[in-house]
């Protein structure tokens, strides 16, 4: 029966340019060194360093080598405490694990064990949950994660305002903003390298077929979380509310990473209904997302994925379909 909500087609097979292992890793490294070097810019610019290492993964080739020998340079260069241009080497080898090496080994474990692909993005999202505060708690030692947090805050916040100043910019309103935002951001710090992934995932999602993935990708609206996922906002909202200390801020990062999963939900949810009115061009897709992260629409954007985990909140086509 057709449930009136199409599927992104099967595989379809490109002409890409292919590039060699170690040729891969290179231009992985240099596009994902972007997110750090040309910020703001680099958030459009890494996601690129995925598709040589993926093409790797998905040609059933040595696709691991591809970025497992970037891991393992950046590690020794981290363990050893030397900086990349000003930079300590350990942040790099978090952003390329967090934007190149864990999405294709996802990938590859994807298409080895099989599952949906909402189960393949929630561990994906919660393993980079996992790996930032390990890194960043490997980092701290000896303070605790939220200490040194504070601490990295404060210097950066430094460094902004001292830039303002150089540039004869009035730094007012900078200095009271992220005045305010110092109790805040170590709690969530976390999240945020979290949240570019799951962006990042949904945009490689529609494009795995082009890169070689041997089965169909289903249309956005189509999207919906496992079951089980609610045990996860129960527990990061009890330890949020429960614990205090390093605790706490585990259980915060473990919440917010729920919440932005079922954000993206909500998000399915709404175009759902809005494709049935006015398409599913890319104007209406950034233009709900874009949309919806104002003021307090994710709060409830989420609250909308949430309860569509109980209860459809999808539109019926074809007699019940959804």
């Amino acid at each position: 029966m057709n449930s009136g909500l199409p599927t992104v087609p099967g595989p379809v097979r490109a002409a890409l340019p292919r590039l060699g292992v170690v040729a891969s890793g290179i231009v992985s490294l240099l596009l994902a060194s972007s997110l750090l070097l040309l910020f703001p810019v680099g958030l459009l610019i890494a996601p690129l360093g995925l598709v040589p290492v993926v093409q790797q993964v998905l040609s059933r080739r040595q696709g691991n080598l591809a970025w497992g020998w970037v891991i393992v340079l950046l590690a020794g260069l981290a363990v050893a405490r030397l900086s990349l241009l000003g930079m300590p080497a350990w942040v790099f080898l978090l952003t390329y694990c967090l934007v190149v090496a864990l999405p294709a080994a996802s990938v590859a474990l994807w298409v080895r064990w099989g599952g949906s692909e909402a189960r393949w993005i929630t561990f994906t999202t919660l393993a980079a949950a996992l790996i930032t505060m390990a890194t960043i708690a490997a980092a701290a030692l000896p303070a605790t994660p939220v200490s040194a947090l504070s601490v990295w805050w404060a210097q950066a916040a430094t460094m902004m305002e001292a830039s303002y100043r150089t540039l004869g910019v009035p730094s007012g309103q900078l200095e009271l903003a992220l005045d305010a935002m110092a109790g805040t951001v170590p709690w969530i710090a976390p999240s945020l390298p979290a949240a570019y992934l799951v962006a990042l995932l949904f945009w490689l999602r529609p494009r795995l077929p082009v890169l070689g993935l041997e089965r169909p990708i289903v249309a956005f609206e189509r999207f919906r979380l496992d079951e089980w996922l609610p045990i996860g906002f129960v527990a990061g909202g009890a330890g949020t509310l429960l614990l205090s200390g390093s605790g706490r801020w585990v259980a915060v990062t473990l919440l917010v990473a729920v919440l932005m999963l079922y954000f993206v939900q909500g998000l399915a949810i709404i175009r759902a209904h809005l494709a049935r009115w006015i398409g599913r061009g890319w104007l209406v897709r950034w233009g709900v997302a874009l949309l919806c992260l104002q003021g307090p629409l994710p709060l409830v954007v989420a609250a909308l994925g949430i309860a569509d985990g109980f209860y459809s909140l999808r539109p019926r086509i074809d007699g019940g379909a959804s």
